[in-house]
């Protein structure tokens, strides 16, 4: 499966929040995702939007099967936070009944956010991962 780039647009934007989160600005529900690079082994990371829903916290990926989404699947191991403090986490793809519940969750916090309201038009899968602390 093809990885998704993201809108040209939101790539550019992504940079913003990557610098402030990096010097540890607080920024909502956002938060730096750290994961190996799944060739190179070499940090990559990402501003992701974490929920928390049910008591637990969860990632999605409303563009799909993102780099980031792949590197996960590789490892199963990254850092959630912002600045120099980065928890050690694992991530838990999920795709049985708690998914769809997630997604709707996810979908109606972030529906105001114009990027995700345009990737919750279209059908298409949607990566879930729960996320855990690193034991």
């Amino acid at each position: 499966m093809a990885s998704v780039d993201l809108p040209p647009k939101l790539a550019r934007m992504s940079r913003g929040p990557l610098r402030l989160l990096g010097w540890g600005v607080p920024m909502g529900p956002l938060v730096l995702l750290r994961t190996r690079g799944r060739r190179s082994g070499l940090p990559r990371t990402a501003p992701v939007a974490l929920l928390k829903f049910e008591g637990r916290q969860w990632l999605v990926s409303p563009f799909g099967e993102t780099q980031w989404v792949r590197n996960a699947r590789a490892d199963g191991r990254a850092g959630l936070g912002r600045g120099r403090r980065l928890r050690p986490v694992r991530l838990t793809e999920i795709d049985d009944d708690r998914a769809p519940r997630v997604l709707r969750a996810y979908e109606r916090k972030f529906r105001i956010v114009p990027f995700v309201r345009d990737a919750f038009a279209t059908e298409k899968p949607r990566p879930v991962f729960l996320v855990e602390p690193e034991s």
